[in-house]
C-alpha cells in the first residue's frame, strides 16, 4: 500500500469516486517499494478484471494481453505523475498513446442522456482494459480525475486520491512517504548534498 497505513488507505475508501478507485487499483497492481507485481501470469490479469466485473470468468488473458495491461497501466501511471506535479515521463505518455490505438473504443448513450465508453472491439480482455477509459471519462466529467496521483517518493510511486480541501497532496501519505522524503531533503540540505527524492 504504498507509503499509506491502513487508516489512511480506509479513508481514502470512503471518499474515492468508484470510476477512480478502478484506476487507482489497477494502477496499483504493482507496488515498487516492495517488488509486489500482482499481475505474473495471464491468469492474474483474468481474475483482476473478472473480480472487478470487466470480465466474464471463464475468460483467459494470453501473455500479449499481459503485456499490453501493464503498458497500459504504466501510461497511466504516468499520467497521475504528471497530476502530483512530477516531470512528465515521455516515453511512458507515448506508451499510453500507443496502447490507447489498440483500444477502440465508442459512445454508447443509455437513458436519461447519459452515454459511456464502451468497447469497439470483439476481443474480450481488451474490452475489459477499455472499462479503464470509460471511468477516466467519468472522473473527468465529474472533475475528480487530476485529484488522483501518483506519489512524488520516486521508490514508491503509488497511486492514490488526493482528498485534500485545496488538492496540493504530494505523496500517498504525509505520516509515510511525505515525511521520509522530508527527513532526506533536510539531511541533505545539512551535508550539503542534492536533494533526493526516493
Amino acid at each position: 500500500m504504498g507509503g499509506q497505513t491502513d487508516l489512511a488507505f480506509q479513508k481514502e475508501d470512503e471518499v474515492i469516486p468508484p470510476a477512480l478507485r478502478l484506476v487507482r487499483d489497477f494502477v496499483n497492481t504493482i507496488e515498487y517499494q516492495l517488488d509486489d507485481e500482482r499481475l505474473k501470469e495471464p491468469s492474474d490479469l483474468s481474475n483482476w478484471l473478472a473480480v472487478r466485473g470487466l470480465l466474464k470468468s471463464a475468460v483467459t488473458a494470453t501473455p500479449e494481453d499481459l503485456a499490453f495491461a501493464k503498458q497500459l497501466r504504466e501510461g497511466l501511471r504516468g499520467v497521475l505523475e504528471l497530476h502530483a506535479g512530477h516531470d512528465a515521463d515521455e516515453s511512458s505518455i507515448r506508451r499510453l498513446n500507443e496502447a490507447l490505438e489498440e483500444l477502440p473504443v465508442r459512445v454508447s448513450f443509455g437513458e436519461s442522456e447519459s452515454f459511456g465508453l464502451v468497447p469497439a472491439s470483439t476481443e474480450p480482455v481488451r474490452g475489459a482494459l477499455a472499462g479503464m477509459l470509460d471511468a477516466v471519462r467519468q472522473s473527468t466529467e465529474d472533475g475528480t480525475w487530476a485529484r488522483l496521483k501518483a506519489c512524488a517518493r520516486d521508490s514508491c510511486r503509488w497511486a492514490y486520491y488526493d482528498h485534500s480541501r485545496n488538492r496540493s497532496s504530494r505523496w500517498c501519505t504525509m505520516a509515510g512517504c511525505g515525511n521520509i522524503v522530508k527527513m532526506q531533503k533536510a539531511y541533505a540540505a545539512r551535508k550539503g548534498r542534492p536533494q533526493a527524492t526516493t
